[in-house]
């Protein structure tokens, strides 16, 4: 049985976003931040969330016939995001967190068109 992308994408940016929700306790980005309340578990909820909205905005304004290659095209660059980071000399947790949540965020809707067990639509 195949099921849709969008329907896919939408189950997993409605975790992503309780995941951020249960991490933050419903508070501001940035008054976590300024209090130093920033974990690498909320980076890494941030993180997958950032990605999965990045891949529904790039499918949603592209041409349908072109998904799969955006989909690796999106994947690509946050490995690349992490890799760099992961080149600094004492990489920021944070930022390893975020990269790391987009990218498995990532890999897992790339490793469900790969076996087929999702449509663009």
């Amino acid at each position: 049985m195949t099921t849709s992308l969008m329907a896919i994408l939408d189950e997993q940016l409605a975790a992503a976003e309780q995941a951020v929700m249960a991490s933050t306790g419903g508070a501001a980005w940035c008054q976590l931040q300024r209090d130093g309340r920033v974990t690498g578990g909320v980076k890494y909820d941030e993180g997958r969330l950032a990605a999965l909205m990045a891949i529904r905005h790039r499918w949603r304004t592209s041409d349908p016939a072109a998904w799969e290659q955006l989909l690796v095209d999106e994947l690509q660059q946050w490995q690349q995001g992490l890799a760099n980071v992961q080149k600094q000399p004492k990489p920021a947790l944070p930022w390893l967190a975020y990269r790391q949540g987009g990218v498995d965020a990532l890999t897992m809707l790339h490793e469900a068109v790969q076996n087929r067990l999702i449509r663009p639509e």
